[in-house]
């Protein structure tokens, strides 16, 4: 009876032990991993309204020199056309005429010029105005070209400046409609703030 007795007891403090058995203290590594460090310097938001002045500095830098060399060149090659339109009309009429006649090109060249360029703006269509651009750009080859000698250099000097101009408007138009879709798409990217 002893012996079962002290076998039970043995089996209770056992199992008293068991439950209860206290956890070895921790170490100074243990705790030192254990306990995150509370950074308490405050974090100083990056420079973002920098960053994104000086990219779109840059790209309207760049839309500006597209603009003014495409500029420079359309007026330089419409006032060299309407030189050789003054020269060809100037055979077939008086002078004080031959002067003013490439008006005749060119002003319904410009205002379809201006129609595009307000359409790009609006970012409406523009086909009529583009239709009365290309006639007028068409004649103007043509008549530069007619009253040259009939050498393939002369056509391709004196036809080249009316494309000239038209090929430098197309960019011209371009730099405003890209300009819009990058402004739509900056718009669209910017992220909602909750």
């Amino acid at each position: 009876m002893d012996t079962t007795m002290d076998h039970q007891d043995l089996e209770e403090e056992l199992a008293h032990l068991l439950s209860t058995e206290p956890q070895a203290p921790p170490t100074p590594d243990s705790m030192d991993r254990q306990a995150p460090r509370i950074d308490r310097r405050r974090t100083r938001p990056k420079p973002q309204f920098l960053s994104i002045y000086q990219r779109i500095t840059q790209v309207t830098a760049l839309f500006a020199a597209i603009a003014v060399c495409a500029a420079c060149l359309l007026v330089w090659s419409i006032a060299y056309t309407y030189g050789q339109l003054s020269e060809t009309a100037g055979s077939v009429l008086p002078t004080n005429l031959a002067q003013w006649w490439p008006l005749t090109l060119y002003g319904p060249w410009s205002v379809a010029a201006l129609s595009i360029l307000r359409a790009a703006v609006q970012r409406q269509p523009a086909k009529r105005s583009w239709g009365v651009l290309l006639v007028t750009s068409a004649m103007a080859v043509a008549l530069c070209v007619s009253h040259s000698s009939h050498s393939v250099l002369a056509f391709v000097t004196l036809g080249i400046p009316p494309i000239t101009s038209l090929v430098c408007f197309w960019e011209l138009v371009g730099q405003f409609s890209s300009k819009q879709r990058t402004r739509r798409r900056g718009r669209v990217q910017q992220p909602s703030k909750v």
